[in-house]
């Protein structure tokens, strides 16, 4: 007998290329597992290609519809088999294409971050069937001053950083051949900037026309939601990463009624006519009014009581996995775009969600703004602080790379979690898997990393710029009283002011205001 495990993953920020990041995953968890002498397991890879390419293609295409493009056999000593089957949500290629307009939209946007209006109010069709982030006191999150200040000093930084980028790019131009782009800021935080932006007139995907991008993002979410639930695996997990974990978190929480709006028509035919359960019906249908406010539009091929049944598409989903996730800081700034659905009792009694983050990611979290309120405590986001790498700035990139020198990886224990089918159990507590009293300890290392990276950021370009500047320019600077470029002190200032004339233009012009 075979044991069919299905694995979603869900990528985060950044440019990967297609089934990138589900290689790297199925590869890093497949050298766990083999790893493991105790338990004597044999594995091997299975790669479901296809003998068809575009024309002077380099490499087989990988199986993406019918089938899943990876899968890890194990076999254990007792002849057992398990398959654990991989397919992946890829949503890299809906970004706005490189553009000088692009690039400073984003500078505008970032570096208004922290005078922006707090959006909560979505005012959608189905809108009474969610209901925003709150904590477990039921309080809801804030934009306060402490809040605000957090964002503007990240706003520095990045800011901060930009000419020291255009100074490193040419170093390495010319020293090592290695062309690192000045825009890549843009192309990392620019997919933060796309997901909360509002409904923008003959823009966007031609499938979804003029809606937000968030939209066309989303509907490769639900399809492939939809599609983990028509193959029956026995159970099935959701792995998300960054950015990735807002997308698979919108999925898990969407309306019944918005769901099969994402759906193809041939999609929905194959969940309609799925012979294990009689589909179900909305018992009051949608008005004209609501399908007209609906994100994504409704199909005409629908009708107005047509829904996918959230306890049969989640009934076999048994984990969902959260790992570097800015969910609870989205949460605080754009609550409307990360809903918590009020019927949360539609999950099985063995699903966990884990939220992973390491203390001194700048990015990850707690979880404490999305609790579900239900009777079933496996169902509470389950917190778990794992460092994943010793270098803290990276942090954030290296959650799941196997290392052999680690006793208990977080890949390994995720491994064995998915392969069992039993509840999670993390490393024993260490530095790598941090108690309480360490985490106070690495929130402290990160608090302390952010003011060095600050202080020798505006070093380096006190050192560099008075070389860098044209001599008539420098001279023109030099008889500004109290401007000295040499000071480290003048370009955190000077920083400071910019984001501060920024933030107040686009507030003032509600250029910083999500429209829907």
């Amino acid at each position: 007998m075979v044991t069919k495990v299905g694995i979603l993953v869900v990528h985060g920020i950044g440019e990967q290329k297609k089934f990138e990041t589900v290689e790297e995953i199925v590869r890093d968890m497949a050298t766990a597992l083999k790893a493991d002498n105790k338990k004597n397991l044999k594995v091997r890879i299975i790669i479901n290609d296809q003998n068809t390419g575009a024309y002077g293609a380099s490499q087989q295409t990988w199986q993406a519809d019918d089938k899943e493009p990876l899968i890890i056999e194990v076999k254990d000593k007792n002849d057992q088999i398990t398959e654990l089957a991989f397919s992946e949500v890829w949503w890299a290629d809906l970004g706005d294409p490189d553009s000088l307009k692009t690039e400073l939209g984003f500078w505008a946007w970032g570096l208004s971050l922290w005078s922006r209006k707090q959006y909560s109010n979505p005012n959608l069709a189905t809108s009474d069937k969610v209901r925003p982030p709150e904590d477990m006191q039921g309080n809801r999150p804030k934009m306060d001053l402490k809040g605000r200040l957090s964002f503007f000093w990240v706003s520095l930084v990045i800011l901060l950083v930009l000419p020291v980028l255009s100074f490193l790019s040419v170093i390495l131009r010319k020293v090592l051949g290695f062309d690192l782009r000045p825009d890549i800021l843009v192309q990392y935080l620019g997919d933060v900037k796309l997901y909360q932006e509002g409904k923008r007139t003959g823009k966007g995907p031609l499938v979804d026309l003029g809606q937000p991008p968030r939209v066309s993002v989303r509907r490769r979410m639900v399809k492939g939601l939809v599609n983990m639930s028509l193959r029956n695996y026995d159970r099935w997990y959701v792995l998300s990463h960054s950015l990735g974990t807002l997308v698979a978190f919108n999925g898990l929480m969407e309306t019944e009624e918005a769901l099969p709006n994402y759906l193809s028509q041939e999609l929905w035919k194959k969940w309609k006519n799925r012979p294990d359960f009689q589909t179900q019906k909305a018992a009051k249908g949608l008005t004209s009014e609501e399908e007209e406010n609906m994100f994504p539009s409704r199909p005409a091929w629908l009708n107005n009581n047509d829904i996918v049944s959230r306890s049969e598409l989640f009934k076999n989903l048994q984990g969902f996995v959260t790992y570097g996730s800015p969910l609870s800081k989205f949460g605080v700034v754009w609550p409307a775009i990360v809903p918590v659905n009020k019927d949360s009792n539609i999950f099985n009694s063995k699903f966990q969600w884990l939220n992973i983050y390491d203390p001194t990611d700048p990015v990850a979290g707690r979880s404490a703004l999305f609790n579900f309120k239900t009777n079933e405590n496996k169902q509470q986001p389950k917190e778990i602080a794992y460092k994943a790498e010793g270098i803290h700035l990276l942090s954030h990139i290296k959650y799941l790379n196997y290392k052999p020198s680690r006793k208990t990886p977080l890949i390994k224990q995720l491994a064995d979690w998915i392969l069992e089918g039993n509840s999670f159990q993390p490393g024993k507590p260490s530095l790598g898997w941090p108690q309480p009293s360490v985490i106070s300890i690495y929130n402290s290392i990160r608090i302390l990393i952010w003011l060095v990276v600050a202080v020798l950021i505006s070093w380096v370009l006190g050192f560099f710029i008075r070389f860098a500047l044209p001599d008539s320019i420098e001279k023109v600077v030099r008889d500004i009283p109290y401007l000295y470029i040499a000071n480290p002190l003048t370009y955190i200032l000077l920083g400071i002011i910019i984001v501060f004339i920024v933030g107040i233009i686009m507030r003032v012009l509600q250029l910083n205001t999500n429209s829907r």
